[in-house]
């Protein structure tokens, strides 16, 4: 039986990791058609709306979506009825998202003025209100899917309506409705993922009214449990979003915009370490729930060596193409953004690691000090902010967010070393990082000699040729490597894998 749970948890890990990957892509492409349609400054004015929008998601939850899902899930699995702790939970929902949009309707002109400088963009936060309402929403309902185990209809769900939220709004750009299409095909996306929920929701009976007195009852034990969870999202989001909420204080929407496309480029190559995450999440805990220190020792070990591997290559690459890819992702307008994406993809190389480490912190139960390791990644970048801003506007942010990633990688290490020795495979760290400088050489080489942003495709190639001989030059891959990817992709890709590993080996 336990055999059975641990591979549940790992494939629905993976199905989730896998449906990330999906939807981290359609909003790539989504962006590059929208970089084209907007001006830099009508892009400037999307991040504020993206600013409050997921303000408003962080002070609505009040963490109690991670607490619906604990409980509905522990509920399900004792045979206790959930379903007043579920109608407790879509009640506050009702009232915070409600309340959060009226205020977002009444204070817009004052939105507008204080983060785009200007009274002209009113009618976009007071039209962001009935987003709000949307958007806080879906993250409930996706709780409580998550809690009664319904991770493939969950993944299926956000793959569709990213996909119609980000293509319609698409379709009311080209079809002139300017910044406020954007926020209605935002709308249309969230609808989309509501609209199945609920009924899936009411089929299954997830959620009955209940008097109001067993519902506070319920409320109140959410609330215990949820306050902690409500403090680290709140801090969560300041350490994402503190950079672009500073910047467009501080500079032109024009920059602003310019600074958040390559941070979106930037963010793509989240896709292997938030993939690996999630997969390692239920295996660390699951040996941690049976005192195999060992093991977890072994498991921060081995998905280094791939973090190295995999991971590094493509941060290397992105910052030897990043003219070309800014380019050919969102347009001519956007190149001034190189030098930012290039720093950004240093910095990434290594705080990529913190996919190996990161969760151990929640499965140490240690969310205090993840909370005042972000805290303190936020005070040590923003100590450099009156240097750095002043003299070198976007590039100068762009160090600060580096250097409060790696803050993070290093203070979630020295933390954990006091629980369990954290070791990386450092045989891999200097041979992936040794190939890939030789493939970004070698890019930045044929760039030099016929430099033309649609090529881009060809200097992928050319870094993907020139890294494979590099590890085979450094043997950084060995047959153990070789095996785990034969067990990935099965039998049918055996002819393929022979020969990489021909040349890898």
């Amino acid at each position: 039986m336990v055999e059975t749970d641990s591979t549940r948890l790992v494939k629905g890990s993976a199905y989730l990791a896998s449906q990330s990957i999906v939807t981290t892509l359609i909003s790539a492409v989504a962006l590059a058609f929208t970089a084209r349609i907007l001006t830099q400054v009508e892009m400037g004015v999307v991040v504020a709306l993206t600013l409050v929008l997921g303000l408003a998601q962080v002070l609505t939850d009040l963490g109690f979506g991670a607490g619906l899902t604990k409980f509905a899930a522990e509920y399900r699995g004792k045979g206790v009825d959930f379903t007043a702790m579920s109608f407790g939970a879509f009640l506050a929902k009702t009232l915070m998202a409600g309340s959060a949009a009226i205020l977002c309707v009444l204070v817009a002109p004052w939105l507008s003025g204080f983060l785009l400088k200007s009274g002209e963009y009113t009618f976009l936060f007071q039209l962001l209100g009935v987003n709000i309402v949307t958007f806080c929403y879906r993250f409930t309902v996706s709780s409580l899917l998550l809690g009664t185990n319904r991770i493939g209809d969950m993944a299926i769900l956000n793959l569709v309506s990213t996909f119609i939220g980000k293509a319609s709004g698409v379709v009311f750009l080209v079809f002139g409705s300017g910044l406020s299409g954007i926020i209605i095909g935002w709308i249309s996306g969230e609808l989309i993922y509501i609209i199945p929920s609920a009924l899936i929701i009411l089929r299954n009976k997830y959620v009955k009214a209940h008097p109001l007195g067993e519902v506070a009852h319920h409320l109140k034990t959410l609330a215990r449990f949820s306050w902690p969870l409500f403090v680290s999202g709140v801090v969560l989001f300041a350490y994402t979003w503190f950079d672009q909420g500073l910047l467009l204080a501080y500079v032109s929407l024009d920059d602003v915009a310019v600074y958040n496309v390559a941070i979106r480029a930037f963010t793509v190559l989240s896709i292997i370490p938030v993939a690996l995450g999630s997969v390692l999440f239920p295996y660390y805990s699951e040996q941690r729930g049976k005192d195999e220190k060992d093991k977890i020792v072994a498991g921060v070990y081995g998905s280094s060596r791939y973090t190295a591997l995999l991971y590094t290559p493509l941060a290397l690459g992105l910052m030897a193409t990043a003219n070309p890819a800014l380019t050919f992702f969102a347009g001519e307008a956007y190149v001034g953004g190189e030098v930012v994406l290039s720093i950004l993809c240093i910095f990434g190389g290594l705080y990529g690691f913190v996919a190996s480490i990161g969760n151990l912190l929640l499965v140490y139960g240690m969310t205090p000090t993840a909370l005042a390791i972000n805290v303190a990644s936020i005070v040590g970048g923003v100590v450099m902010l009156p240097v750095l801003l002043p003299s070198f506007g976007v590039v100068g942010m762009a160090v600060v967010k580096g250097v409060a990633m790696i803050m993070v990688l290093v203070l979630t290490v020295a933390v954990l070393r006091k629980r369990m020795p954290i070791m990386f495979d450092k045989e891999a760290l200097w041979k992936s990082w040794t190939a890939a400088t030789v493939m970004s050489m070698a890019v930045w080489l044929v760039e030099f000699l016929h430099f033309d942003p649609y090529l881009l495709p060809l200097y992928v190639a050319v870094g993907g040729v020139v890294y494979m001989f590099a590890l085979r030059v450094l043997g950084a891959v060995n047959e153990n490597d070789m095996m785990l990817v034969r067990r990935l992709v099965g039998k049918k890709a055996a002819v393929l894998v022979d020969v990489v590993e021909k040349i890898l080996v």
